[in-house]
């Protein structure tokens, strides 16, 4: 984290808390001879960050959102049309070590589908099928 974040933090704590300049100022003194946070190296940002959170502040980081969930599986309904069969097919794309969430990505180009999930074309499943079934071949792998 870098310095100025650390003193945003204190800062933020210092509200927190309900501290007045006075109160802040002593504290600072008390604990590390200065007058002002600004003047604290790394280890007494730190150390005042931990006696503020024993005291009742909370510094929680805020978490960036993320584009695309993290979990790298589809899920196909038992009463969706042709279950077994794209149940087939997302079994060889991960065998070829693909993400599944370039499924939909290749149903859209391929297909004109937006989610593989609604492609009930079975000439559209079977073609997919053999390509996949080739591939997995080519590379050896057991598609059993």
């Amino acid at each position: 984290m870098s310095r100025n974040a650390e003193l945003a933090k204190i800062h933020m704590g210092k509200k927190q808390l309900g501290l007045d300049d006075e109160t802040y100022r002593a504290m600072l003194d008390d604990m590390f001879g200065v007058a002002t946070a600004a003047k604290l190296n790394f280890k007494q940002r730190y150390r005042l960050m931990r006696h503020m959170e024993e005291r009742g502040a909370v510094f929680a980081t805020k978490s960036k959102p993320t584009a695309k969930p993290t979990e790298d599986f589809y899920v196909i309904p038992d009463n969706a049309p042709h279950v077994q069969q794209k149940r087939y097919i997302l079994a060889l794309w991960k065998k070829l070590g693909w993400k599944m969430s370039g499924v939909d990505t290749r149903m859209k180009k391929q297909f004109g589908v937006e989610s593989f999930i609604w492609l009930n074309d079975q000439a559209a499943l079977q073609t997919i099928t053999k390509d996949l079934v080739s591939r997995c071949q080519a590379r050896g792998i057991d598609t059993d």
